[in-house]
């Protein structure tokens, strides 16, 4: 009988699991707060409108006299952008609790302090 060149491959078999020990580099807890690094999020707004805008100043050699629409389409498309945002830091500064969506780091410190980890 003839041994398939597979299994002559395979020299070392798999590690065992039990054998391998678990040595804990950090100990396993959560700590009681977040830091808000990480929060910061580059928003680019009314990146389509600014486009159209560019390819229509493009086309008119630079004349803003004849992309008058793509202008206030521009602007109007920003001011909804910054209105939307005061809104959302207001309602982050509020500190509502709303479970189901993404928390900022305000709020899982205020989750975090309800719940503190054993010492």
């Amino acid at each position: 009988m003839r041994i398939p060149s597979v299994i002559l491959l395979q020299r070392t078999p798999p590690q065992n699991e039990k054998k391998v020990p678990f040595k804990e580099a950090l100990p396993l807890k959560l700590k009681d707060h977040v830091s808000g690094k990480g929060g910061a999020q580059s928003d680019v707004a009314c990146l389509h409108e600014m486009s159209i805008l560019f390819a229509c100043l493009k086309g008119a050699e630079f004349n803003e006299s004849a992309c008058v629409k793509e202008i206030t389409s521009l602007k109007k498309c920003y001011k909804t952008f910054l209105d939307t945002k005061t809104q959302k830091k207001a309602e982050d500064k509020a500190g509502g609790m709303v479970t189901g969506k993404d928390l900022n780091y305000r709020q899982l410190n205020k989750y975090l302090r309800n719940y503190p980890q054993p010492k």
